[in-house]
């Protein structure tokens, strides 16, 4: 069945750049999916100029660079060429599409077409032919993909909650007090792979390939080879320092590539130091030293750093409770991920 048969596509249309702000004013705007969380998007755009919407509700399906990541509408979104609104049509629920869509993504992408980047336009996308189940069938895979998405979110939300209480016992510590962070830190930095060598899919024999985009979820879209790559394990820090300088990401595990810096220190003292990394006063150090047109790189500047001297035992020990609980949520947090894509290759392959 082609697309065009089962949903509504609204392709989207840029604004001019001066109806921009970063103030909340109009309406939220996507041009791409640089704000896009694991359902749902986040903003730091808004424009008072649009032409081209998504409803609350919408699936928002990126068009170009790459094809086919896809989030939920969380309300009314302005949106830019980089994203198309989808709307389930002849009785397909959103819901249904939504996981159709995501166990079909290849198919969007080999529709796809580009030199340097991908993209695909409305025709293209029009004529994707899906396998469509029955109406029963589309209920069933709702239920049992969304139960697990479910779980997915609730422990995101405990996750979060965990990371704000310690955010907040960090900044307890005095700022006054401080230390060349380079005496407590280092790095090691990641080793790029050649594209024959990591697969989109797991294999057999196979270690997760961890790149800059999936500290932002935490979670595995590539394999490679063991090939003696630089690995990281669950309770090591990962941080960026190209691309997306200053993101960073706990409870991997895998082989990590040039972008990415595993960030070696005492194991009494990861707590303090992951905690220190996503403070306000790091990000901020670390966003002043970037650099970039197309892409941002920053140095490792954080090694520049007068971190905070933590002289509390007490608070020390609590940061590092809380770190390896953090640890093991996000542990739970890639099997639920994986149970999910075992459900959609089940359904959709």
């Amino acid at each position: 069945m082609k697309f065009c048969e089962i949903a509504k596509i609204t392709m989207g249309q840029s604004p001019k750049s001066e109806s921009y702000n970063n103030n909340g004013v109009g309406l939220p705007f996507l041009q791409g999916r640089t704000t896009f969380g694991r359902i749902y998007p986040f903003f730091d755009t808004w424009t008072t100029q649009y032409n081209k919407t998504a409803q609350k509700g919408d699936i928002l399906f990126t068009v170009r660079a790459p094809v086919g990541d896809i989030n939920i509408a969380n309300r009314d979104i302005a949106i830019g060429r980089g994203i198309a609104a989808i709307t389930g049509i002849n009785n397909i629920s959103n819901k249904y599409l939504f996981y159709l869509i995501e166990g079909n993504k290849s198919k969007f992408i080999e529709s796809s077409v580009g030199t340097i980047y991908d993209s695909i336009n409305r025709d293209e996308l029009e004529n994707v032919n899906l396998n469509v189940h029955d109406s029963n069938t589309q209920q069933h895979i709702v239920d049992s993909i969304g139960s697990v998405d479910d779980a997915i979110e609730k422990n995101e939300e405990i996750i979060e909650k965990i990371r704000v209480y310690g955010n907040k016992l960090f900044n307890t510590i005095d700022t006054c007090k401080c230390i060349d962070a380079s005496s407590l830190i280092s790095f090691e930095k990641g080793i790029e792979i050649g594209s024959s060598n990591y697969y989109d899919n797991e294999i057999e024999n196979s270690i997760p390939y961890i790149r800059v985009g999936n500290l932002l979820n935490n979670s595995y879209d590539t394999y490679c080879i063991d090939n003696g790559y630089r690995k990281c394990d669950y309770d090591e820090i990962l941080i960026a320092f190209d691309g997306a300088p200053g993101r960073n990401s706990i409870g991997l595990c895998g082989a990590y590539s040039s972008g990415i810096y595993k960030v070696i220190c005492d194991s009494k003292l990861k707590g303090f130091v992951y905690f220190f990394i996503n403070s306000n006063l790091c990000q901020d150090i670390i966003k002043q030293n970037s650099q970039g047109t197309t892409i941002l790189h920053a140095s490792k500047s954080i090694k520049l750093l007068k971190m905070p001297s933590i002289d509390n035992v007490i608070l020390n020990n609590q940061l590092n409770d809380l770190y390896n609980i953090l640890i093991n949520l996000y542990k739970k947090q890639i099997s639920l991920k994986k149970i999910k894509q075992l459900l959609l290759n089940k359904y959709f392959d």
